[in-house]
């Protein structure tokens, strides 16, 4: 299990479409949806980046309509993530 460093999140519909993400001493990549998924689910932790600080790691909530990835734990059927950048 590692940290996965999320520096910018793109949302459309309540819904992450990218997230761009970066590992220690590696270039940054863009992820979907469905990998941020996975990944939580093998137990990675998503850790939010603003002005080079970490953040709470975001969370796997179950909602109304399924899996969401929350920086709360509010079964709310929507995604959402602290502002980044």
């Amino acid at each position: 299990m590692g940290d996965v460093l999320v520096k910018k999140a793109t949302l459309a519909d309540n819904r992450i479409q990218t997230l761009s993400v970066g590992f220690d001493g590696l270039p940054d990549r863009q992820i979907d949806r469905d990998t941020a998924l996975a990944w939580m689910r093998d137990g990675h932790s998503l850790v939010p980046v603003q002005a080079g600080k970490r953040l709470p790691a975001l969370l796997l909530v179950e909602g109304p309509e399924g899996l969401v990835i929350r920086k709360d734990s509010q079964a709310e059927d929507a995604d959402s993530v602290p502002e980044l950048g």
